[in-house]
């Protein structure tokens, strides 16, 4: 059985410690579309940053947590990227990656298909105490 990790779960402090594991400067400067037609876009690299840092957690006892916040982090940077070509992670909005990464986990925790062990459910149950319920999403 996996051990509950004793770290703070308040977002700010989980958030801190995630954009530490990022580049300094991440570079979005190649946006990639297969139809010129449509808006869906991919940014060269930055699924792989983003897989990088999520892989490291699988089968860790932060799992739901830490890969739910990594992918948060990367879907600001996705959006970003059709504004700017290169931008500081530290520089995201907290509440902008606080919103995704609440929704990612609240439909982890609601969701048995993604069979997320009890251990995983609880750890979720954690932040959401350790955060009075949510943020602003």
């Amino acid at each position: 059985m996996r051990e509950v990790v004793t770290v703070s779960f308040k977002f700010n402090d989980l958030l801190r410690r995630a954009l530490l594991e990022w580049p300094e400067v991440v570079d979005l400067s190649v946006l990639v579309r297969h139809d010129p037609l449509s808006d869906r876009y991919s940014v060269k690299g930055l699924y792989d940053l983003s897989d990088a840092r999520e892989a490291h957690y699988i089968g860790s006892t932060e799992e739901i947590i830490m890969r739910n916040l990594h992918n948060s982090i990367f879907g600001v940077l996705h959006e970003a990227a059709l504004c700017v070509s290169r931008i500081r992670p530290v520089d995201l909005r907290e509440a902008a990656v606080r919103v995704r990464f609440e929704k990612h986990l609240k439909n982890c925790m609601e969701m048995p298909e993604l069979r997320f062990l009890p251990a995983d459910i609880e750890l979720g149950k954690r932040y959401f105490a350790e955060n009075e319920g949510g943020g602003t999403g």
